[in-house]
């Protein structure tokens, strides 16, 4: 009875310690932290172009249609890691809380050198 006992506690807590929280980047194919916050910012950036782009839509289509895959490029990697990975940020809702934390952050360095450029200029 004991046997039992022992080999059902090594198999509780073998259950329990698969179910910890993994960090990004310890599966394969998910973007780690500092990557997803690093295709974020570009991401952002290139919305804001877009977005304050003053041209016919159809040209502001084909100019997306080039800027996006550039930025998997430019970043090497693929969409469908890119998918994978904002999926599984929007499954562990405090990874992704700690990576658009440091989004903002570089994003309002960002704002804050061009400020000043602007003002030496």
């Amino acid at each position: 009875m004991s046997k039992i006992r022992i080999y059902s506690l090594l198999l509780i807590l073998l259950a329990l310690s698969s179910c910890g929280n993994n960090r990004s980047g310890s599966q394969a194919g998910i973007l780690s932290e500092k990557k997803m916050v690093e295709l974020l910012v570009d991401t952002h950036l290139t919305d804001a172009i877009l977005f304050a782009d003053n041209s016919r839509s159809d040209e502001k289509r084909d100019k997306a249609l080039f800027y996006y895959p550039s930025l998997l490029e430019k970043h090497g990697i693929t969409k469908t890691q890119m998918d994978s990975s904002v999926a599984w940020y929007m499954r562990n809702p405090a990874a992704y809380a700690r990576v658009y934390e440091q989004v903002m952050k570089d994003l309002e360095k960002l704002q804050a050198a061009d400020k000043k450029k602007e003002i030496t200029e």
